[in-house]
């Protein structure tokens, strides 16, 4: 379909959720349930709340292990498209191209506390900046998403031959700030200094105890504000000792991303090349972020 970003029309808005049971840290995490709801359920519910968005897909695989992903997505009442395992890349557009969208927003299933005003930020800055794709920078792992034209997306669907480009979707696009125009959302400040080294994503049990002890403070279900997280991690700062010694996996490990988004070593997430908004913004390194293993997401 013609590519209808920038029009006077509003954009079209699809997100997709990458989710599957394989994991090597902690197989069948999607499905864990936190404070009486699945994992999947907290990420379906702040992918909802994101500002514009009007239809929201669960990409699981055609592997019968994840039948039960596709049960839940199903009975929680949003789409659901099974593809490959390993292409994430063509499962991930598959998942959308039939409702032909003008934006996609890029979630993966193990962001329990995936902040809905951060994505819709992004949403905002790449029709508003005229963009192909926009990540972040400065935000905590697992707040935020990504957002790309589904034009630039297709393109890379055609395109990409690399292997983690492959499986990690959106590299494709922002290792090249000289084809596509890449802007990132960044922080303003830095939060609430306590819970800098916070990191909110499920890759472990640690990571998932971690959750769980949040969530259970917070005493509602998603969509859940990052300012909430950090109010609760600020007033008992020793829960981060729960999942502190996790280290993230980059981009380029040989374990498929839970279908992730790149993080740093230090949790700060910065995804996108670059933050210039045109043609030909200096590369960063997106894959420093967070592009997680697939089985989790």
């Amino acid at each position: 379909m013609a590519d209808d970003v920038g029009s006077t029309r509003p954009p079209v808005v699809v997100a997709v959720i990458q989710a599957r049971m394989g994991s090597t840290r902690l197989p069948g995490k999607v499905l864990e349930p936190i404070e009486g709801a699945p994992l999947l359920a907290w990420t379906i519910g702040g992918v909802e709340a994101i500002r514009a968005v009007s239809t929201v897909v669960v990409a699981t695989t055609t592997s019968p292990d994840d039948d039960a992903v596709a049960s839940l997505a199903e009975d929680l009442g949003v789409h659901v498209h099974r593809g490959s395992v390993r292409d994430v890349l063509a499962r991930c557009f598959e998942a959308v191209a039939p409702f032909e969208p003008d934006v996609v927003v890029r979630q993966t299933a193990d962001n329990a506390f995936a902040d809905p005003g951060v994505a819709s930020a992004q949403v905002r800055r790449l029709v508003e900046g005229d963009l192909d794709y926009v990540g972040i920078d400065g935000w905590p792992l697992g707040i935020a998403a990504e957002a790309c034209r589904f034009s630039a997306l297709a393109i890379a669907q055609r395109e990409a031959v690399d292997d983690a480009d492959r499986e990690h979707v959106m590299p494709f696009l922002y290792r090249q700030p000289e084809r596509f125009r890449i802007g990132r959302v960044e922080r303003a400040g830095a939060g609430r200094p306590v819970a800098a080294t916070a990191r909110y994503t499920v890759d472990t049990e640690a990571d998932l105890a971690f959750a769980r002890s949040l969530a259970a403070r917070l005493g509602h279900g998603a969509p859940v504000d990052l300012g909430e997280l950090e109010a609760i991690i600020e007033d008992e700062p020793a829960l981060l000792e729960i999942n502190a010694a996790v280290a993230q996996r980059s981009s380029r490990s040989s374990e498929a991303t839970q279908d992730g988004i790149a993080a740093r070593p230090d949790s700060r997430q910065s995804t996108g090349a670059g933050a210039s908004m045109g043609r030909g913004a200096s590369a960063g390194d997106g894959r420093s972020e967070r592009r997680k293993e697939e089985g989790d997401r």
